[in-house]
């Protein structure tokens, strides 16, 4: 087995753990507050109550759409490449306005704590449950495991400690005060792991600058002679980072964040459609700037580097450059304060991901089976499943961490394309259309999954575009499957459930 290459750095001083330490203290005591508020409701535990205000629901947003991916890939890539895939923040931001306007009614209709019974109205119990555990996989396996290397490998770098050991503290921790506080504690540590992101950002991008002639003006200099700003290609290629590709990657992100029960826990939380409107908006605007923000600090570390070339060590992987900067750059106490920034990168995604399977675990499998169980039994079950999707995280992560990956952001790209590709179609197909019926987006659920096996096994098409492959051919072999096999689509599966079939909105934005 190979390992990621780690950087051999010098250990954090006494300051720096203690700063790590107080941040860790935080996230648990805010776990262990929510928990001694001694409510245990499901409503409680899985939304928060209806308590979440609509700022701190669209900080949470935000939080939970960036992690270790954008806090260290990102900066990676630039460092090593240029900006080409920078558009994907914006564009994303982009989607989330658009899912606020005109699908937020649909999704709350049921007023329900996930997002999947919408399948069951629309199409079927089948549909649902298959969805379901769908995105329990993609959530586990396809994007917690990743977000729990990068900081990891960072963690190592600065400290000196076994990445894997890294891995296992880091699974514990977050796992700890997702299972004590459930969606309220997540909630307020996205708040905290966000200030503290973005502190971090601040911190190494003003430290970079401070290496480099000129400042900000000779990083953007160094930037512009190396070619490092281009951030959109106009070649007909689909191998390629071009606008094709990302406009294929709009396509399906749309639906891919409506399929996302992670984010849209945070639009279900809100007490009423007009505030979760606000709270998509508002983690979207925030949102639209901050790609930019990571491709630049990796242009600044690509800019300190090469002002001061005797400083970086030869053979340093790219993934581990802000690990690197981190351990060997940055003055006592302040490494501290950014290695606390990295693991918040990853905690947040990592909670919102434990929490979204907790609560399908409970809604879309438990109270399907067994509705006449008392809401305790949802609420109990909910928190063991937190702990196991904790370990099984853990568990990949170490996986991945033991293969290797020239860029951990392709790889999670990748994952998330496999096993998340048919969700954005079925949510499609059952919003956008009226002939689409259950057997049909079953059958283009597997075209989907089998498109993108043959797409990242036979091809060399950019790992941006296979989400949309996924999703194209779950959606074109999925209504073209409902209208060969013909079944009737009940009146009472349309009306509400469908763009085309929503009553005049009540409430303004």
């Amino acid at each position: 087995m190979s390992t990621l290459p780690i950087a051999v750095v010098n250990s954090l001083s006494w300051p720096d753990y203690v700063a790590i330490a107080l941040y860790f203290a935080v996230n648990l005591g805010i776990g262990w507050w929510v928990q001694h508020k001694k409510r245990a409701t499901g409503a409680d535990y899985f939304l928060g109550g209806g308590r979440i205000p609509p700022w701190a629901g669209a900080i949470s947003w935000y939080g939970t759409a960036v992690s270790s991916i954008s806090f260290m890939a990102l900066p990676a890539y630039a460092y090593s490449r240029d900006w080409l895939p920078m558009l994907v923040g914006p564009l994303g931001s982009g989607c989330g306005i658009i899912v606020a306007f005109g699908f937020i009614d649909i999704i709350r209709r049921l007023n329900t704590p996930t997002i999947f019974a919408y399948l069951e109205s629309r199409f079927s119990r089948e549909v649902r449950m298959v969805v379901a555990g769908l995105a329990m996989l993609l959530k586990i396996f396809g994007r917690a495991s990743v977000i729990m290397v990068l900081p990891a490998l960072a963690i190592s770098a600065a400290t000196g400690l076994n990445v894997y050991l890294s891995i296992v503290l880091m699974g514990i921790v977050t796992t700890i005060y997702s299972m004590e506080g459930g969606f309220e504690a997540v909630i307020w540590t996205d708040v905290v792991q966000v200030l503290v992101m973005f502190g971090g950002v601040a911190l190494m991008i003003w430290y970079a600058a401070a290496g480099v002639d000129g400042g900000l003006a000779g990083i953007i200099q160094a930037g512009q002679a190396a070619d490092k700003f281009q951030f959109i290609s106009w070649k007909w290629s689909i191998t390629e980072v071009t606008a094709w590709v990302l406009m294929g990657f709009f396509v399906g992100a749309l639906f891919t964040m409506i399929s996302d029960q992670a984010l849209m826990q945070r639009a279900l939380a809100a007490k009423d459609n007009r505030s979760a409107r606000r709270t998509v908006i508002m983690g979207s605007i925030l949102g639209m700037p901050s790609n930019a923000v990571f491709f630049f600090l990796g242009t600044a570390l690509f800019a300190f580097y090469q002002a001061q070339p005797d400083r970086l060590t030869p053979g340093l992987a790219n993934d581990a450059i802000v690990g690197f900067f981190v351990a060997n750059e940055l003055p006592a106490g302040v490494a501290g304060l950014i290695i606390a920034a990295i693991f918040a990168a990853a905690m947040s995604t990592l909670s919102s991901s434990l929490g979204a399977v907790a609560v399908i675990s409970a809604k879309d499998f438990l109270n399907v089976l067994r509705p006449k169980l008392a809401d305790s039994s949802g609420v109990a079950l909910g928190r063991w499943v937190t702990l196991g999707g904790g370990i099984f995280a853990t568990a990949m992560a170490l996986y991945i961490a033991s293969i290797g990956s020239s860029s951990l952001w392709d790889q999670s790209i990748r994952l998330l394309a496999l096993f998340g590709g048919p969700l954005p179609g079925v949510f499609a197909l059952g919003m956008m259309t009226r002939r689409a019926h259950s057997v049909g987006v079953i059958i283009g659920s597997v075209a989907g999954i089998a498109a993108t096996v043959y797409v990242q096994n036979f091809t060399e098409i950019n790992t941006f575009f296979h989400a949309f492959l996924a999703f194209a051919a779950t959606v074109v072999v999925g209504y073209i499957a409902s209208l060969l096999i013909r079944r009737p689509v009940a009146q009472t599966q349309l009306t509400g459930f469908t763009i085309w079939d929503l009553p005049p909105r009540a409430e303004k934005f």
